[in-house]
């Protein structure tokens, strides 16, 4: 295998990317890397994910190096550790992306097919990677180029501004009540926000909260993506959801749903919204504002506390919300 990789790569194993054959392996080294990938237990299969990511460096191209990482990807898949080369694959992402930015070859359009599905399989599974990764000039700059040449999918975008334990205050000024969340795996934009703090929300407070309407189990669960079925998509093609509550801040009567938590105002560094009955009504479509973009990537946004009435009773004057 390592002295396969450290080989050029050939017309022959780009066109067969190319043609959707998949990967073109000789005899010898498939036989290697099924048994590599051969491992039963979440031990046997990161092992192997180390053996192939140790091959990265000795690749001869970028092509090759893609290679070892959609095999690492596969093992992740089957239960490997997605750290043990999360790291490697995305140096290798960022490698791809600078050369489809200027040179956009073959080789580099069929790296790009295998190191980003390679790349998204471990960053759905690492919450902890997208923190360290989050909003990387060296990614973010070069995507937004590479979306408008069509040689960059844009749900690569999303899980680079995904919003992970990222703390969220929610202020209840009629009921004198405040209460501090955690968002994991959040869209960058409000929607998604709001259709799964309403729901935690409630799970706290009880049914009825503020007048709100219980809310729709399917949209939670698209929402959340948790565990959705074939039907589910299906069914997700039509599925619509709405605010129960009216969000908003202080001096803002209501926050629209396609801005952004970076809109929000803070309080020491936190974001600030609050909830009070609606008095208007919007909807939007969950597909279409926060489209399921990998099966792996769980959302959710969880009470961490609520604070105590003398607590909440001191923000809310800080906030100027009598």
């Amino acid at each position: 295998m390592s002295a396969f990789v450290a080989e050029p790569t050939t017309a022959l194993e780009i066109e067969s990317i190319g043609n959707g054959t998949g990967l073109w392996l000789p005899p010898e080294v498939r036989d290697e890397v099924e048994r590599v990938q051969s491992g039963t237990s979440a031990a046997e299969l990161t092992a192997g994910v180390v053996e192939l990511r140790n091959l990265i460096g000795g690749s001869a191209d970028l092509f090759h190096a893609a290679m070892l990482a959609l095999m690492c990807g596969t093992m992740v898949e089957h239960g490997a550790e997605p750290g043990a080369a999360i790291d490697a694959t995305l140096d290798l992402l960022v490698a791809t992306l600078n050369t489809l930015a200027e040179d956009p070859d073959e080789m580099a359009r069929a790296a790009s097919r295998l190191s980003i599905p390679a790349a998204m399989t471990m960053l759905a599974r690492s919450k902890e990677t997208r923190k360290r990764w989050r909003a990387r000039p060296e990614i973010m700059d070069r995507l937004e180029a590479l979306e408008d040449a069509d040689l960059a999918p844009f749900w690569l975008r999303e899980v680079f501004t995904l919003h992970d334990d990222a703390p969220l205050l929610v202020l209840d000024p009629n009921n004198r009540r405040a209460f501090e969340f955690r968002l994991i795996g959040v869209r960058d934009r409000l929607y998604h926000c709001y259709a799964l703090l309403q729901d935690a929300l409630l799970r706290h407070t009880g049914p009825g909260y503020l007048g709100a309407e219980p809310v729709d189990p399917l949209a939670v669960r698209y929402a959340r993506n948790d565990h959705l079925t074939p039907a589910d998509y299906r069914a997700a093609t039509t599925l619509g959801d709405h605010q129960r509550f009216a969000f908003a801040y202080p001096g803002i009567a209501f926050m629209p749903g396609s801005g952004t938590p970076a809109e929000l105002p803070t309080v020491d560094g936190v974001p600030l919204l609050t909830v009070s009955p609606k008095t208007i009504h919007f909807n939007w479509r969950p597909a279409n504002m926060y489209g399921v973009i990998h099966e792996a990537l769980g959302s959710s946004i969880d009470l961490i506390r609520e604070l105590s009435p003398a607590d909440a009773e001191a923000l809310l004057s800080r906030c100027a919300l009598p």
